[in-house]
């Protein structure tokens, strides 16, 4: 199963662009007016803009060139990302090495494959929200059936494109 999102530099460009006016003066060229605390600050809504609380723990070297590689915390899990720039006209770019997979991907993958083993409608939601696209994460999904029966498994990412195992939550 593929629930597999890779971030793309496209959407964040506005926010890059938003953030520009704010942590670096028009048309620099150079470093001597990035703005490093603000740019760090701003970091967890450039990586993840619906959940920027999961991000934390960012870390980025003095900006002295013009691509530097950054770390941050996603729930646990150490991601690296480069940032690009400030070039000519002041710009950056935010690109991430990682990708991500949503909950909601992992809730209708979960319920495609239940409805279909089990031939009967489920409600699935899977939390957290969001988990890094890498082999050993874990997402817990509540199903409920048409009776209203609760059940709960684990979905156990097997790899980066977000293939996943799909176990009975023995704790629950």
């Amino acid at each position: 199963m593929h629930s597999y999102v890779r971030m793309g530099i496209r959407p964040l460009r506005l926010l890059i662009a938003l953030f520009l006016l704010v942590a670096i003066g028009c048309g620099s060229e150079d470093f001597d007016t990035f703005d490093q605390e603000t740019f760090e600050e701003s970091v967890p809504l450039l990586l993840i803009p619906d959940n920027p609380e999961i991000v934390t723990s960012v870390k980025c070297p003095t900006f002295e060139q013009s691509e530097n590689t950054c770390t941050a915390n996603i729930s646990g899990t150490e991601v690296t990302f480069v940032v690009e720039g400030p070039d000519a006209l002041g710009q950056i770019n935010v690109v991430p090495e990682f990708g991500i997979i949503r909950a909601t991907d992992i809730d209708q993958k979960v319920k495609t494959q239940l409805d279909s083993d089990l031939g009967i409608s489920n409600q699935v939601t899977c939390s957290p929200n969001v988990r890094v696209a890498e082999t050993g994460q874990i997402f817990s999904c509540m199903v409920t059936d048409p009776s209203g029966e609760a059940h709960f498994f684990m979905a156990d990412i097997q790899d980066a494109q977000g293939n996943f195992h799909l176990r009975l939550d023995a704790g629950n």
